[in-house]
């Protein structure tokens, strides 16, 4: 793996049993994501971005090719290695913010702290610098339902930073926020760029691309271009 790969995936496949047949996600993916860039993964739907972003978490295993990942041979990982891996280091973003309701700003986004047996102190502590990182500070003890959609994406990003976490995966984070909203979550997490941490993003908004350092185009499961800047692409 490349010293300053974030992501190293080498000949990657992935399929899935539907029915009696069987569907492919992910034909030969080969790409490496250097550390500290944003990365968007853009294409239409049923491409396979989605896919690619859980086999990046260790939430499913690639079923032919190499996948690295923070230094982690993430095909070879026990199920308790990718755990482990996702609590420590990997934060994911969910379109839907994935919010438990009936806890407060603070307590969701200090969850990944107490499921590794943090101190409820430290854990708070460092729940709070994760939400002014993103400009939460104030709304700790607001519940999900009493502040905006920007907001609920923004504490859904502090959960997934919390901690010592280097590594974020965004599945269309803006994908059900309006476009003034979308563009200040996509600010935040360029600033998280800008501060060393490692974003991958799904999209199918070209506005995101100016963002990125690097875009990937797929296409029914196969990488058609790898880009190094949004200028690049037409």
């Amino acid at each position: 793996m490349s010293e300053n790969a974030a992501i190293v995936a080498t000949g990657v496949g992935k399929s899935f049993p539907m029915g009696r047949q069987t569907v492919t996600a992910l034909r030969d993916v080969s790409l490496s994501l250097p550390a500290g860039t944003l990365t968007a993964l853009t294409g239409p739907s049923g491409s396979g971005k989605s896919t690619l972003l859980h086999l990046f978490a260790g939430l499913e295993r690639v079923d032919s090719g190499t996948l690295g990942v923070l230094g982690h041979q993430v095909h070879a990982c026990t199920p308790t290695e990718l755990a482990a891996l996702r609590l420590g280091k990997i934060g994911f973003v969910h379109q839907d913010f994935s919010l438990l309701a009936d806890l407060t700003l603070i307590e969701n986004v200090r969850l990944p702290l107490e499921a590794t047996g943090t101190a409820r102190g430290d854990a708070t502590t460092a729940a709070r610098e994760a939400m002014a990182r993103v400009g939460l500070e104030g709304l700790e003890q607001r519940f999900p339902a009493e502040v905006s959609g920007g907001q609920q994406q923004r504490a859904a990003i502090a959960r997934a930073i919390v901690g010592s976490r280097t590594l974020v995966l965004a599945d269309e984070p803006t994908g059900s926020l309006d476009s003034k909203t979308g563009a200040e979550i996509m600010g935040v997490l360029a600033q998280l760029r800008d501060e060393g941490v490692t974003v991958v993003l799904s999209t199918h908004n070209p506005a995101n691309l100016t963002h990125a350092d690097h875009i990937a185009v797929l296409h029914d499961g196969t990488l058609l271009s790898f880009d190094t800047a949004a200028g690049d692409m037409a």
